[in-house]
């Protein structure tokens, strides 16, 4: 099996030949089996791995709890830099599709090359947040989905047939149109300009109009029903988008409280360096 050069991971894709030589000296070959779990969501991680051979899927689950490919890892490409830097719990699950290899990296080890190699640092963080802003994209096109575009995937043919029956009879141009054909039936059946086909009391007419609404009936009550499914629907999506930002303000609760925590640990470790001697 050839290996892939550093060089076509986009992570690396900016560093010199120097930078990519030192960094592939500290990294270990991990082999995986075909599904085979290499990440679990919610665990603690501080290994950044770099996919040479095979192929693997990010996973999260929607506010369905359905399972979603967020991405698909490919030869160059890498996972699990995000947990190994800010040391939060995974937020995915990784699985490897087919046999896999991959090269490892520990975070220690890492935090020292980018010491050293202040370059690569602004290359990861510029990678990082491309990275960081395809995957909010990815996630509110999955929650927030438009309610209309979803109805119109799950019409079936009988149920555009009763919607265009009741938007054609709950318009104008309707109510002008038949009252005109009204009118003109019973004015040509009254007067004499031609034979009476439908004389007074309009036995026929009466018989055409019972059939129009018995069948009216039918074609709106099935409209109605799917504007109800549509309503449940679109009350689905809101509790998802709210639990969504549920969690999402709660990440941000859980950020500010670690951050305070820092700045109070930093505020007491200031204050012992600026402390007078005991004498």
């Amino acid at each position: 099996m050839a290996e892939i050069e550093l060089r076509e991971v986009p992570l690396f894709s900016e560093m010199d030949e120097q930078e990519v030589n030192e960094i592939r000296t500290i990294m270990d070959e991990v082999r995986f089996k075909a599904g085979q779990i290499i990440i679990r969501e919610g665990e603690i991680g501080d290994l950044f791995y770099i996919v040479t051979a095979g192929h693997a899927h990010v996973i999260i689950q929607d506010a369905d709890g359905q399972e979603v490919v967020l991405h698909e890892v490919h030869p160059g490409g890498f996972f699990g830099e995000l947990s190994m830097l800010t040391s939060e719990p995974r937020s995915a699950r990784v699985k490897a599709v087919d046999n896999l290899t991959t090269l490892v990296l520990e975070r220690d080890e890492f935090y020292d090359f980018l010491r050293k190699r202040p370059s690569a640092a602004i290359d990861v963080l510029i990678e990082l947040g491309g990275r960081l802003h395809e995957n909010d994209q990815i996630l509110r096109r999955m929650v927030s989905r438009n309610v209309n575009e979803v109805d119109q995937e799950r019409l079936t043919l009988g149920q555009k047939i009763a919607d265009a029956v009741a938007d054609t009879m709950g318009s104008w141009r309707f109510i002008i149109i038949q009252s005109s054909a009204l009118a003109l039936w019973i004015c040509f059946n009254v007067t004499a300009w031609i034979n009476h086909w439908d004389p007074y009391p309009f036995i026929l007419l009466n018989l055409m109009l019972s059939f129009q609404a018995a069948y009216a009936a039918p074609f709106i009550m099935m409209s109605q029903n799917r504007q109800s499914a549509k309503d449940r629907l679109a009350a689905e999506i809101d509790h998802q988008v709210n639990t969504k930002a549920e969690l999402e303000v709660g990440l941000i609760l859980k950020h500010l409280d670690d951050l305070d925590q820092r700045v109070e640990r930093h505020q007491q470790e200031i204050k012992k360096l600026l402390a007078p001697p005991h004498a």
